[in-house]
């Protein structure tokens, strides 16, 4: 892993504040079905995927899982209110394939923050476009019917359709499986 070049230009990066950044991170590799984070425990690290596939899950009032998003390669995973404010998470985020990862844990990132005053602004922008993500699924759910949020799914990203389970999938467009086969059904690509 090494830091995206326009990110290090953006936020005024130099080559020892990189190298002081990435000698924070350590991979990580989890085996499908394992999970980089349980509900009811404190996330203690942001991870970046090399390789593989996780999601994210929280458990409705008949336990079962309501996917609320999935992480592929060259994606951030963190339970930001967990992370950041040292509270137990609220979801689950498990692998669904064999995974690699970067980590790096909360005390790392407190002394990037202390010795590298641009990740304070990089954090507050990630935080930011996870938040515009959250309010863009919201908003979809709210205006989008079952079966434009599938075809937005398979349009964004149509490697996860066949890297998960359709219960997964189900569950991340909001309906029960049954639906998702009459959706899928009425809808060949």
């Amino acid at each position: 892993m090494k830091i995206d070049d326009n990110i290090a230009k953006k936020y005024n990066l130099t080559e020892e504040e990189i190298a002081l950044t990435m000698s924070g991170y350590v991979p990580l590799t989890i085996k499908a079905n394992d999970f980089f984070l349980k509900e009811g425990l404190v996330c203690n690290y942001i991870g970046f995927v090399k390789k593989g596939l996780l999601r994210s899950f929280i458990y409705d009032d008949y336990a079962n899982e309501i996917t609320s998003d999935f992480f592929p390669e060259n994606t951030l995973i963190i339970s930001f209110d967990s992370f950041n404010n040292r509270v137990p998470s609220k979801e689950n985020i498990k692998a669904i394939e064999d995974s690699e990862l970067m980590v790096i844990s909360y005390e790392k990132q407190k002394e990037l923050y202390d010795k590298i005053p641009a990740w304070n602004l990089i954090c507050r922008d990630l935080a930011d476009f996870k938040s515009r993500e959250m309010i863009e699924r919201a908003n979809r759910f709210q205006v989008m019917s079952a079966t434009e949020r599938y075809r937005a799914l398979c349009k964004e990203h149509p490697d996860i359709l066949q890297r998960t389970t359709l219960g997964s999938i189900a569950s991340y467009i909001g309906v029960d499986i049954a639906t998702l086969s009459r959706i899928r059904r009425n809808n060949r690509f």
